[in-house]
């Protein structure tokens, strides 16, 4: 494997090491030092990051890459697909690469949060963000709607997000048994 992979890989496996011994409770957590683990201050950061993400889908991608990971480890699945990639500077051109897949239109997201949780120095989300973007190159804004996990590390006195998961909500598509015969 290469080793971006097997950062993330290690990166997933330690969240869900954590959540494991800690007890998964689905909301944020207040054991720990109070400036990582206070509540009210991981939901105000949450609020600028919701802000940053309505700029980024409005094409302006910096008030985001002021709350990114300066320091690895730092990584992205987007939510335009591709293989994903590992490392800061990786990162960093994945969201500006993505930043110019946007216009400028109004656009708002709304987040519908299914976990949040801090443990320590990290915390992540579970949330669906829906918007009706502009995409580059086109006169119609289209829904955009992603099922998202965010991994968030408290980080010399702030919250920096270290890893996003997007990929485009389908609907279920469970696979159906083949009825039919088998050939060998």
């Amino acid at each position: 494997m290469k080793r971006p992979t097997l950062m993330i890989i290690g990166l997933l496996l330690a969240v869900a090491g954590l959540a494991a011994s800690q007890g998964f409770t689905g909301h944020a957590a207040t054991a720990g030092p109070a400036a990582a683990n206070d509540r009210h201050g991981f939901e105000r950061f949450l609020r600028r990051y919701e802000a940053a993400n309505t700029a980024f889908v409005n094409g302006d991608p910096s008030p985001w890459l002021s709350m990114t990971a300066e320091r690895n480890p730092a990584s992205i699945f987007g939510g335009f697909g591709g293989l994903g990639e590992a490392g800061v500077a990786e990162v960093r051109q994945r969201y500006l690469l993505a930043a110019t897949a946007f216009q400028p239109s109004g656009a708002t997201v709304r987040f519908d949060y299914l976990v949040k949780d801090v443990r320590g120095g990290l915390a992540y989300t579970v949330a669906i963000e829906r918007s009706t973007v502009l995409y580059a190159g086109r006169t119609e804004r289209q829904p955009q709607i992603l099922r998202v996990t965010m991994m968030f590390r408290f980080d010399r006195g702030a919250w920096k997000i270290i890893h996003r998961h997007a990929d485009t909500m389908i609907d279920l598509q469970l696979p159906t048994p083949d009825t039919g015969p088998r050939v060998a």
